[in-house]
């Protein structure tokens, strides 16, 4: 089991694939993900749909835990490195982590005839600007932005 008082602060250079981490949702509440790929210097993670009232996840937990939001790029120095967005730790770290849908998860950025994806493995390519909506938007995501999309979660959230 891991838990919220392993360390209050990892710096970003040590955030690695795998990473398993926990965040205030409010007083009561806390939430949960893991660290899934660094893409474009960037740490892409995925939120679990596990929801606690205390700061700990286990093994099990996350072996049954689904994905509840897409994956998408943290602001991962304003979380972590200088925690001024929230309250983010890394609490541990699972060794045997495989990504198994990585070359189906894209990320577009770009404007006009510049528009690119790019999945979670690398593999790029140019796109017309029309079709970035069909991907993920490579932009950093903070505690706001990441808590307003748990909130329209809304069953999941007041449970």
């Amino acid at each position: 089991m891991w838990n919220w008082d392993k360390k209050k602060r990892t710096l970003l250079r040590f955030i690695k694939v795998g990473d398993i981490f926990c965040f205030r949702l409010d007083e009561n509440k806390y939430g949960f993900g893991r660290i899934i790929a660094i893409l474009m210097k960037m740490h892409i993670a995925e939120i679990f749909d596990f929801i606690s009232d205390e700061p700990m996840i286990t093994q099990e937990n996350i072996a049954s835990a689904k994905r509840l939001l897409e994956p998408m790029a943290l602001d991962s120095y304003a979380l972590f490195d200088r925690k001024r967005d929230g309250d983010w730790r890394i609490i541990g770290h699972q060794l045997d982590f495989e990504l198994l849908d990585a070359e189906n998860i894209y990320f577009a950025y770009g404007v006009g005839s510049g528009c690119k994806k790019i999945n979670i493995l690398g593999c790029e390519s140019a796109i017309q600007e029309s079709e970035k909506n069909k991907y993920i938007k490579c932009v950093l995501r903070g505690d706001s932005d990441i808590k307003n999309a748990i909130k329209n979660k809304e069953e999941l959230w007041r449970a």
